[in-house]
């Protein structure tokens, strides 16, 4: 049976605008920043000393204690400018044997609460924390998985290929089954956010996972998963560093998210092959990533600056430095800290 955890590792094999300013631009040299005054002027488009970087990867540990130590850990050896808590905790099944049969749920991830306030404490307002929200679609397509049809089977493109055209056609003959699972999730998601804020995230990650054709038309994506997706985003609109990560991404879907307002749209360069200039096109948002995330571990310092800077260059001075998505779980401490490297830490 798949979770999230194997889930995310099979899907990380597959694979009126104000513009930003230029690039430095001809301002004096900014001082030293900390972590919070340089992802704010950041947000604002204004000089930094360098760009506020962030990246992340699954911890998988088994309890709230262990993910929080990971996380903090984390960030104290490479000083990021952002925590981004990974979920790793799985959205709960439906207790009637249909995938399908759900209900909203006051806390679907109690675990995941107790992980962001001891990462809270523990960071002792040094850093932003965000949490990390799989999209209504993505935690749909994880339970739909769960059915004793795909059990035993290996992960893999060729399965998850078969996942999606079988829920393809799900959607079509069981369009109010779909719709009513993807109501209670995102109720349940709504209720999940109201408390994040209430710990006091500063915003979550929230990644679609399915804005890319092979999971379907631009009309599908309309008709089964848009409303959903854009009210966890609308949940969040107040939050200063909500990420609107599209995990797929190809260009027929690119223009489809001008109207959520996230205040930092992240989308990977290196799968998707959309240059950060055509994004431009579309988006005046502050922009994470330009960094490969795919092959990260055969990155040096030399070749991750050069791609953020490149990144920067493209995307103006509203950037982070972030790879597209999350570097792999095997990476090593000394692959690891290769990016603060990079940017002269």
């Amino acid at each position: 049976m798949i979770n999230r955890r194997k889930f995310l590792a099979a899907a990380g094999r597959t694979a009126g605008l104000v513009i930003a300013k230029p690039i430095w631009g001809t301002a004096p040299k900014v001082a030293q920043l900390t972590h919070k005054e340089r992802v704010d002027r950041a947000l604002r488009g204004e000089d930094v000393d360098h760009p506020p970087f962030t990246f992340y990867h699954h911890y998988k540990r088994p309890t709230p204690q262990l993910e929080a130590e990971d996380h903090l850990e984390f960030h104290r050896t490479y000083k990021t400018d952002i925590v981004k808590v990974m979920n790793d905790f799985d959205y709960p099944k439906s207790t009637t044997g249909k995938w399908y049969e759900l209900k909203p749920l006051v806390t679907p991830f109690p675990d995941q609460l107790t992980t962001l306030k001891l990462v809270r404490d523990g960071l002792g307002g040094d850093a932003y924390f965000i949490d990390t929200i799989y999209g209504p679609y993505m935690t749909a397509m994880i339970l739909f998985q769960s059915q004793p049809q795909f059990s035993g089977k290996t992960d893999s493109d060729e399965l998850q290929a078969e996942v999606i055209r079988e829920i393809r056609s799900f959607q079509q003959t069981h369009p109010e089954e779909w719709h009513t699972a993807l109501n209670a999730i995102t109720e349940s998601t709504l209720n999940h956010i109201r408390q994040i804020q209430e710990i006091g995230a500063s915003g979550a990650l929230v990644s679609v996972f399915n804005s890319e054709s092979r999971f379907g038309t631009v009309e599908e994506y309309r008709r089964y998963s848009r409303a959903y997706h854009r009210r966890v985003v609308d949940a969040l609109r107040e939050t200063k560093l909500t990420f609107l990560h599209l995990h797929y991404l190809d260009r027929a879907f690119l223009p489809e998210f001008a109207d959520f307002p996230a205040p930092v749209l992240q989308y990977s360069v290196k799968t998707s092959g959309i240059p950060i200039t055509e994004f431009r096109h579309h988006y005046s948002q502050t922009f994470a990533g330009g960094v490969d995330e795919i092959d990260y571990q055969k990155l040096t310092p030399p070749d991750i600056r050069r791609q953020w800077t490149a990144a920067r260059a493209e995307a103006g001075s509203k950037y982070i430095a972030a790879p597209g998505c999350s570097v792999p779980n095997s990476s090593t401490a000394e692959e690891l800290e290769r990016f603060p490297h990079s940017l002269g830490i």
